[in-house]
């Protein structure tokens, strides 16, 4: 357990950072052979995994989750426009504020913002918007790691609520979260999407199911089928909205599953979000490949190693993931 954790972190830490620095370029201008070789100096990450921390962080307070994270992001939110602890406008409630590291701003997602701003957090009850941008899929993996007891789809739905209103937003970080519990207990990825998707219909009544479904079963056949990856990830979208975002990376890591360098490539050299469907196929193909098996020289070059490290360990140190 402790391996798969710790590669479903790093290895959505190496996807995002591998996408971060092509993230707003059209195909024609990326290198079609980008990889971590053409990136020159520290590996850096975006929002995509500075916000996944924290939601890693949330897990770990005692109280009520919905809460906790609401303030977790709201330390984030702080990250974005201040440049050390001595700035804060509020005491913290994460220990990430320690790190220096984690004050930066890499294209925080502006419903993020928006949202967090607004200071009032939406419910699924009262949602906050009807946004269904990516800004919240890519953060959720760490939900996984919840206790056995908790109802993983009904958490992940209610921390899309907080920003992020619109029902496929819910139903893709539901998906994500469902078919990482099913890697982590040891079924390989297409069992487990199939397990998810069995399970999302018997959780979600939404409306908007039927499409979501069906797209996840296009992602599915793509990565069988002959299709150039390119033209494969044309038909998915390009990743700007959640259900996009988790299909192109269903894709990749079906497609690349014995190999994580390749399905980081394909992954992010796209038209579309290149950092988040970078980031949710690394959390996808770590999880099931483990940390073991992750490139060890990379996640050295991470500039936020310190924290994801310390992150990893008190995660697979807590109760909760036992």
């Amino acid at each position: 357990m402790v391996d798969k954790i710790a590669g479903c972190l790093f290895g959505g830490a190496l996807g995002d950072a591998l996408g971060y620095p092509i993230e707003f370029d059209k195909v024609d201008q990326i290198d079609p052979k980008h990889d971590f070789t053409k990136i020159s100096g520290p590996l850096l990450i975006s929002d995509d995994t500075q916000m996944t921390l924290f939601t890693a962080n949330a897990l770990l307070l005692n109280g009520d989750l919905a809460d906790n994270t609401w303030a977790c992001y709201q330390d984030w939110l702080e990250t974005q426009f201040k440049h050390d602890q001595t700035e804060l406008s509020h005491r913290p409630i994460s220990w990430l504020m320690e790190y220096p590291e984690m004050y930066a701003s890499r294209e925080p997602g502006r419903t993020c913002l928006s949202a967090l701003m607004r200071g009032i957090p939406g419910t699924l009850n009262e949602p906050i918007n009807q946004s269904k941008g990516c800004g919240a899929v890519m953060r959720v993996a760490p939900l996984t790691f919840a206790s056995r007891n908790e109802d993983i789809y009904l958490l992940a739905a209610r921390n899309s609520a907080l920003t992020h209103g619109h029902p496929m937003s819910i139903l893709a970080l539901a998906a994500l979260v469902g078919i990482l519990k099913h890697i982590l207990a040891g079924q390989d990825i297409a069992k487990s999407i199939t397990l998810m998707r069995q399970e999302l219909k018997s959780s979600f009544n939404y409306n908007e199911l039927v499409a979501f479904d069906e797209l996840i079963q296009e992602a599915v056949w793509l990565s069988t089928s002959a299709e150039d990856d390119l033209q494969a990830i044309s038909q998915l979208g390009e990743g700007w909205i959640a259900e996009e975002t988790l299909a192109i990376a269903i894709y990749c890591a079906l497609k690349y599953q014995d190999d994580l360098t390749k399905a980081l490539q394909v992954a992010v050299i796209h038209d579309g979000d290149s950092d988040s469907t970078g980031a949710v196929t690394g959390q996808i193909l770590g999880a099931k490949l483990g940390f073991e098996k992750l490139p060890q020289d990379q996640i050295a070059r991470l500039d936020t190693l310190r924290p994801l490290t310390k992150m990893v360990k008190q995660m697979t140190d807590d109760t909760h993931t036992k």
